[in-house]
């Protein structure tokens, strides 16, 4: 199970929101909306990679992958956030909406790197985990060990809070152990990869480099996880990539039960 292009593909789930006016009504009209607005919202964060292969595709069939997962899976879901989404946040979402529409119709993942989109991003987050009431969890990254995860977690809609405070890269992955599945944690990290990856479900991931504040949304179903870093032991950055074992072999693993 090695490091993909996770994080520039779920920033495609995370940022794809919608645009529009406040929905008008009394305050049962507004609850409603509110509540499909979390709904929706936490759907399109949580709705996982395209089917793309990234490794082995050419650099126009991922082009073509991305317009499909834009145009076909993102901007549903983002026209129901359209309609149900508070006037507070308009603007924020105009703003991510542009940035959705430009990749369904291009497929270049660039526009989600700009400044813009990244503050517009932010703010929203800080104001869905609010207003969503969603569980709230800071992760913390150090070398090599994740703090703040418990041994058990209440089901449901939750956002790791993840900082890196150690002097590599970190990323923080959650995978969900398939039912049935009799193997430990342990005992799947030594099987060969695409075995293992038949046991285990993605649940997300996210990272960064020293010093990164960065989030993962992420629906816990009943059932047994770890959070989990694969990035290799002397990376500091996209342009320093180590060459040593992955961090969870020096430790930077936790398993957790949710129920």
């Amino acid at each position: 199970m090695n490091r993909t292009a996770r994080w520039s593909i779920s920033a495609l789930a995370v940022l794809a929101l919608g645009t529009g006016l406040t929905a008008c009504g009394d305050d049962d009209e507004n609850d409603e909306a509110l509540a499909t607005y979390c709904d929706k919202t936490a759907e399109i964060e949580t709705i996982g990679e395209p089917d793309i292969d990234f490794q082995n595709a050419s650099e126009e069939e991922i082009r073509e992958g991305l317009k499909a997962f834009g145009r076909d899976e993102l901007l549903p879901i983002a026209d129901q956030i359209v309609a149900n989404a508070p006037e507070e946040v308009e603007d924020d979402i105009d703003v991510l909406y542009n940035a959705t529409k430009e990749i369904a119709e291009t497929g270049n993942p660039e526009i989600f790197e700009s400044e813009k989109v990244e503050a517009a991003s932010d703010r929203l987050h800080a104001h869905d985990v609010d207003a969503c009431d969603w569980k709230q969890i800071d992760v913390t990254a150090k070398d090599y060990a994740f703090e703040g995860i418990d041994a058990e977690l209440e089901a449901g809609i939750t956002s790791f809070e993840f900082t890196n405070e150690g002097k590599e890269s970190h990323e923080l992955v959650l995978l969900r152990k398939n039912e049935g599945v009799a193997e430990t944690f342990d005992q799947l990290l030594e099987l060969p990869e695409d075995q293992a990856r038949s046991k285990v479900t993605s649940v997300g991931g996210t990272g960064g480099d020293p010093g990164d504040d960065e989030y993962l949304l992420a629906d816990l179903e009943p059932g047994e996880y770890i959070a989990i870093c694969f990035i290799s032991v002397g990376t500091t950055g996209e342009d320093h990539e180590g060459d040593g074992p992955p961090h969870f072999t020096k430790g930077m693993k936790h398993e957790f039960t949710v129920s």
